[in-house]
């Protein structure tokens, strides 16, 4: 198989996962905060027709999320719930347990 083909189909498979990103049967899960995307390979399934996969590839070249996953990216999930006030965020942070702040410093290498 050549780089080419190779390119193609990391290409197509990345677009077929971008617009279902969102929902429990995609590859990816969205985990929030500067983690990123976790991976659930359980999560897929393989009965699609060309024709779906296609229109998929087409959404997602419209939508601009294949250039985004073609680049290593994660596609950016849209807000659910309104951004918090910085002193929200801060009374958050003051009434966190010791526990929470270890595993928080753990996961944020400081």
């Amino acid at each position: 198989m050549n780089k080419q083909t190779k390119l193609i189909l990391s290409l197509t498979a990345a677009a077929f996962l971008a617009p279902s990103a969102a929902m429990a049967s995609s590859l990816y899960h969205d985990a929030g905060g500067e983690i990123g995307a976790t991976t659930n390979p359980s999560h897929t399934s393989d009965d699609l027709m060309r024709s779906e996969v296609q229109r998929t590839v087409d959404a997602a070249r419209k939508d601009g999320s294949l250039a985004i996953l073609s680049r290593g990216g994660v596609v950016p999930t849209k807000a659910t719930e309104p951004a918090k006030t910085r002193e929200q965020v801060r009374n958050e942070f003051l009434s966190m347990t010791p526990q929470e702040k270890a595993k928080l410093k753990e996961m944020h290498g400081g």
